[in-house]
């Protein structure tokens, strides 16, 4: 039991239209990747810091996608009209956002994000107005472990042995989600590991 899951709950779309920073201004991860990832990264490697931030045209053109989900219709933690002022009103390092920005800017005008990599399709530079969301607040977890089990879902006791009679499958177990969760994993191996439980009690 010494792995947790802590994700970003949110809509992918809005946060793939902006970008995460740290506490330090920086990039850290690509916005369009999977929420648990971003958690995971924002928890253990960023002291559990992480802004979105967008310019004020991508939050209402993703407000406007069909696909939108109420989750940042809430007003943004902090709004101003340069990205000076809104680097200076989020108390991070002077210059550290607006050099963030400008390199992000400078390769998203031809579509592509060299240091991090996100799709084509989510690149655009930030113009105008800016805002920034603190998303220390969106997050939701679990955690992953349990009991220790064998490939024939046989509980071990600690010494290593099975237990007689007693199996278990699926997130009660320390399973296949050991060190990051992926949606929909917990399935698989609860029906996996269960179908092999049951083969081997009635044997």
């Amino acid at each position: 039991m010494d792995a947790t899951e802590v994700a970003f709950f949110g809509d992918p779309q809005m946060m793939a239209r902006g970008i995460l920073v740290n506490g330090r201004g920086q990039r850290f991860i690509a916005e369009d990747t999977y929420g648990g990832r971003i958690g995971q990264a924002s928890l253990i490697q960023q002291d559990n810091t992480a802004y979105l931030v967008m310019d004020m045209a991508a939050h209402e053109e993703a407000l406007a996608t069909e696909t939108s989900t109420p989750y940042f219709r809430q007003p943004p933690t902090w709004a101003a009209e340069t990205v000076d002022e809104l680097e200076s009103d989020m108390g991070l390092p002077a210059g550290s956002l607006a050099a963030t920005v400008q390199m992000y800017n400078r390769h998203a005008a031809t579509g592509t994000d060299p240091l991090l990599h996100k799709k084509e399709q989510w690149v655009r530079p930030l113009t105008g107005p800016v805002a920034a969301w603190d998303m220390r607040g969106f997050t939701a977890g679990f955690t992953l472990g349990g009991l220790r089990t064998d490939v024939e879902s046989r509980v071990l006791h600690v010494d290593g042995a099975p237990i007689p009679g007693l199996f278990a499958a699926g997130r009660c177990t320390s399973g296949v989600c050991a060190g990051g969760y992926a949606s929909g994993t917990s399935l698989g191996d609860g029906s996996f590991f269960g179908r092999r439980a049951g083969a081997t009690a009635a044997t």
